[in-house]
């Protein structure tokens, strides 16, 4: 099985399946044009888990245009797309809270189906952002790649809620003509631009906290640890992922700041930093995730008081730990306790 992530950034499987599928869809013989990239169709009906490099997928996606004379192939992959598509992630977003849930670990979990972009949500008010972005080592990277995550999420919300839920605004960093434009805001049921300075797509926060009926909180905990375990045998020699381990092992015991944890690493905090910097991540961000983590956890578990959980987390009280739990869910930690 070849399921650990290379060095070059790379994509799941299942995507490369869907792709595939939707390809052929057009009369187009999907495994020529996945051969004439260097790729073999194959080793992923073998082994979904397998990864194939983003370079080589960029090719498929351009082929894939060229062969199918259609610029708008990415709306095609909505129709045979099904939340296994990302895998373990997939299926955990779906059994979520709300979808505001959905995309907390829409985010933690990114990497399991692709390692090419960053994401992070910011709040703006009354609205979310999912913001989405490419770092220039990682290119070349399609932009029907990215057309393709978007479209595909937005179903999976839909999937989630109704068909007729829509982001507020939707837009992409690269260029693309006016009847594109118009077929994307089709989709989308909203303003959609292409050649903006973000990659983003922008919702209305009360409609991300609407319960729906695939709701599964045991089921998304248990998908919770099995998607760590699975991430973590990924990512075994990252810098990154030893601050995390050393972190999650910590933080329920003992006061763990970035002092404590480069001197576990037998190194300065400014080299540790520097070290995270060239991963991509900084030591604020882990040490977040990581509350966020234990935090979702230690709630459901309904073992402990808020305010236990919140001095065992490092927090200053419980309305610290509160509205920080706010923030990552949408919701406090008892109405997500019930």
């Amino acid at each position: 099985m070849t399921t650990l992530i290379p060095q070059t950034p790379s994509t799941i499987g299942t995507w490369a399946l869907l792709m595939a599928k939707s390809i052929a869809s057009y009369g187009v013989d999907a495994d020529a044009l996945f051969a004439e990239a260097g790729l073999r169709l194959e080793d992923a009906r073998r082994d979904s888990e397998t990864r194939f490099p983003v370079r080589q997928m960029a090719q498929v996606w351009q082929l894939a245009v060229e062969h199918t004379g259609d610029p708008c192939i990415a709306l095609t992959l909505t129709r045979y797309f099904q939340p296994s598509t990302y895998s373990a992630p997939g299926i955990a977003m779906v059994s979520s809270r709300n979808v505001l849930e959905g995309l907390q670990r829409c985010i933690r979990y990114f990497r399991h189906t692709t390692d090419v972009a960053e994401i992070e949500i910011q709040e703006r008010g009354e609205q979310l952002a999912l913001l989405i972005r490419i770092p220039a080592q990682n290119e070349p990277c399609a932009g029907e790649a990215i057309e393709a995550y978007c479209a595909t999420a937005v179903q999976l919300f839909r999937l989630m809620l109704d068909e007729g839920f829509c982001p507020d605004r939707v837009t992409f960093r690269h260029p693309a003509e006016p009847a594109k434009t118009e077929a994307f805001a089709e989709f989308f049921g909203c303003p959609v631009e292409f050649g903006s300075q973000d990659t983003q797509l922008i919702f209305n926060r009360s409609a991300l906290l609407r319960p729906h009926m695939f709701a599964n909180p045991a089921l998304a905990a248990s998908l919770d640890q099995w998607i760590t375990e699975r991430l973590a045998s990924f990512t075994e020699s990252q810098f990154a992922t030893q601050v995390q381990r050393y972190l999650l092992d910590q933080l329920l015991f003992e006061p763990v700041d970035a002092e404590a944890v480069a001197s576990h690493l037998n190194m300065s905090v400014r080299t540790m930093q520097r070290k995270l910097k060239k991963e991509g991540v900084s030591f604020h961000q882990l040490l977040n995730d990581c509350r966020h983590h234990l935090a979702i956890k230690l709630v459901a578990e309904k073992k402990r008081p808020l305010a236990e959980i919140a001095q065992m987390l490092g927090f200053a009280d419980q309305s610290s730990f509160t509205r920080a739990f706010r923030q990552w869910t949408g919701v406090s930690p008892k109405q997500y306790g019930n």
